[in-house]
This record gives C-alpha cells, sequence and structure tokens, in this order.
C-alpha cells in the first residue's frame, strides 16, 4: 500500500464516530455464512503449510514490492487472518496520501477469486483510491499462492473441496474456488506433485549411494491402507533409506478399484459406444487382484523388482518387523539372481514384542512367588519402569 501512514493513538470516541459505508460491499459480499458486523469479508489464511519446503520448492513467489528480509520476526511469505473491522479501523488511523487528513472512507472489494481479494480504499474527502491484492501469483502461472496453497492443504487434512467450503464458511472466510475449476487445478497438480516427487526420491537415491559408498544399499519398508482394516481398496508401500536422514526412495500404490470404470458403468447399458470409448481411452486405476492384507508385500515386490531399472541400485539388506509378511516374499521371490537379501530387525518392532511378552508373563503370575519368597512384581522387580 502506497500510502506514507502516521499512527496515533485511538479513544473510544473515535472508534465510535467511524462510519463504514458498505453500500457497494452488499453486491460484494463472499461470506459463505453470515457476514461480520461490517458486511466486510477479507481473506488471508493462516501460516504456511507443514509441507512448504517440500511442495513449493520450486514455485517461488513473485513478490517484487516486498522484500523477503524482515528485521521482525514475522515472515514476510506467509499469511495472517485479520479481521476486516479491524483492518477498516487501522486505516482510519492514517493519514491519506492524497490530501493528507485522517484517512476516511470506503472500504471495497473489487475481484474474488477463491481466498483472493482485490480491495480498494477510497478517500471521502479527495476520492483517492489505493488497492491491495491479499495474495502474490504463483510464478509463471495466473493462479494465486493462497488458492493453491489451500488447495494443497485439502489433501494433506482429507477434507477436499467440500471440507475446505465448511472450513471457510465456518471460520467466515471466502468459498474457495469453485468445484469446476479445483477438478481441473487438481489435475495440474497431480502432475507437478508426481514431478517433484521423482525428483526427490532420485536425489534420496543418490545420497544414500554415497553414504553406502556402492549400490548395494539398506532399506526399510512400511505399509499403509486408505482405510482400517484389511478390506480397503487402496493401499501403498514406501522405502525408505537407512541413513542419519531417512528419506523416501520409491513408492507404489495398488488399487482394487477404478474410479473411471465405476463411474462409467452408469452408462454401460444406456450409451454403450460411449462406455467402451470411455473404457479403452482411460488410464485404468485397478492394478490389484488379491486381498488387502497382501498390498504391502506386493508393492514392496514391485520396487524392489525394479529399483535396477529404474535407480541402478540394489536393496540387499531389508529392515522390517517380526511379524512382516514381506520378507518371506523377498526370499522367495529373488529379485535380484545371486544376490542374497539380508533380514535386519526393527529395534523399535523387536522391543514392543519383548515389553508385549513380559506384560504377559507378568500378567499370569503377577500373584504367584518365586524361588525367592516374592512376586515377579514389585520394586526393582518386573514392573513398568523396568519395562
Amino acid at each position: 500500500m502506497n500510502t506514507r501512514c502516521s499512527k496515533r493513538k485511538t479513544s473510544k470516541r473515535n472508534i465510535q464516530n467511524i462510519r463504514i459505508e458498505t453500500s457497494s460491499l452488499q453486491t460484494n459480499n463472499i461470506s459463505t455464512t453470515q457476514t461480520t458486523t461490517s458486511n466486510l469479508n477479507t481473506s488471508s489464511t493462516c501460516s504456511s503449510l507443514p509441507s512448504q519446503k517440500k511442495i513449493t520448492k520450486k514455485m517461488k513467489l513473485d513478490i517484487t514490492s516486498i522484500s523477503s528480509k524482515s528485521d521482525s520476526n514475522v515472515p514476510m511469505d506467509g499469511y495472517s487472518i485479520i479481521q476486516n473491522q479491524v483492518l477498516f479501523s487501522f486505516m482510519c488511523n492514517t493519514n491519506c496520501e492524497g490530501c493528507g487528513n485522517r484517512w476516511n472512507g470506503m472500504m471495497n472489494i473489487n475481484k474474488r477469486e477463491g481466498l483472493f481479494l482485490i480491495l480498494s480504499f477510497q478517500c471521502s474527502i479527495c476520492q483517492k483510491i489505493i488497492t491491495i491484492e491479499t495474495s502474490p501469483k504463483v510464478v509463471a502461472s495466473d493462479r494465486r499462492d493462497i488458492n493453491v496453497r489451500s488447495q494443497i492443504a485439502g489433501h494433506l487434512c482429507g477434507i477436499r473441496h467440500a471440507g475446505l467450503v465448511k472450513l471457510m464458511g465456518a471460520m467466515n472466510l471466502p468459498s474457495p474456488i469453485q468445484d469446476e475449476r479445483y477438478s481441473k487445478w487438481d489435475r495440474d497438480l497431480l502432475i507437478m506433485v508426481k514431478s517433484f516427487t521423482e525428483r526427490s526420491m532420485k536425489k534420496a537415491i543418490e545420497e544414500t549411494v554415497a553414504a553406502e559408498n556402492g549400490t548395494e544399499l539398506m532399506v526399510s519398508g512400511d505399509g499403509f491402507w486408505q482405510t482400517r482394516g484389511f478390506q480397503s481398496r487402496h493401499g501403498a508401500a514406501a522405502l525408505i533409506s537407512c541413513n542419519a536422514t531417512p528419506k523416501v526412495l520409491d513408492i507404489e500404490t495398488c488399487s482394487k478399484t477404478c474410479n473411471t470404470c465405476m463411474g462409467a458403468l452408469s452408462i454401460k447399458k444406456s450409451d454403450p459406444a460411449k462406455y467402451d470409448k470411455i473404457i479403452k481411452s482411460h488410464r485404468c486405476e485397478k492394478n490389484y487382484e488379491k486381498s488387502s492384507g497382501t498390498m504391502e508385500s506386493a508393492a514392496i515386490l514391485i520396487m524392489f523388482k525394479r529399483s535396477v531399472s529404474k535407480y541402478g541400485v540394489y536393496y540387499t539388506k531389508y529392515v522390517g518387523d517380526g511379524d512382516s509378511k514381506t520378507f518371506p516374499v523377498l526370499s522367495k521371490i529373488v529379485p535380484y539372481p545371486g544376490k542374497e537379501i539380508k533380514k535386519i530387525e526393527d529395534l523399535n518392532h523387536f522391543s514392543k514384542r519383548m515389553k508385549r511378552a513380559l506384560e504377559t508373563i507378568k500378567r499370569q503370575h503377577g500373584r504367584k512367588k518365586l524361588s525367592d519368597g516374592k512376586t515377579i512384581g514389585g520394586k526393582n522387580r518386573l514392573s513398568g519402569e523396568s519395562f
């Protein structure tokens, strides 16, 4: 905001005399719930997401008018939520750049695109108008940083567009971008995330090879499912390096259904030609037929088999828990002819199993006296502290 502002102390009398003209805002109301008392709905969101460094590393912001450095502890590329009444009151405590008088005028919303706003402040004395944009553009794009961040946040929190609408409504913030545009951005965002993921994993492989001083690596694997239990239709697994700073080396997903195939079933009888066209042209997501419980071992086996062609490395040591079904699969179906895969027990899982076994023994024999005449539990005996 190109204004020369001078602050002064405000009194209750001054605040009571503030007149907010909202006639122009009635047609620009962007609140998803009841508006605030001033009928203003500014959009600013909270600080940057936890995945900022991972996802937006290459998306440098085009902020030319604001320095990225600051002597204060406020991050200049972050966001702060501020109520419109507070912003308006702040403006009323500044002097107008045009006439030099104490500013008193109207605050309007000139444009809204999702959470992004262009706000204008018009002086009622000299009619000078100043405007501010609440979020910068992403470099080489017409999209606003705050909208991209909110979309990523919707995925990270598992709430997507419908959840964001409810969240913004509850916080009396503008609605996110429309569902149709949201879906289009999703497709573009997926391409970007996949590209960054591949670069990140390739770099992690290079770091691991350098740390191991060779191409025979030690990795750990872990699986996860969309829903709890072993009835989930979708699952995935990841291989992680065992360096001082573990990083994801590869990922693989297993899906028992395809959304496109399931959606096309609705027109299979009414429009067979269109159904056949959709089925033949789309990339089917279904790639797994067996039980959901075996998804982890199957996905890890796939990643082992492609390690040489994809990265030029061998996973010769596997860190797994004692209950894992993965290592027997790797031993039965040898990914690398002539190379043995060694299993290394995970200390965390081993200690958990040991603790459970000791707790079971204590529970079964807690009141029985041993050869020394004492029970198995108690002070300096088998107790919670010794576990």
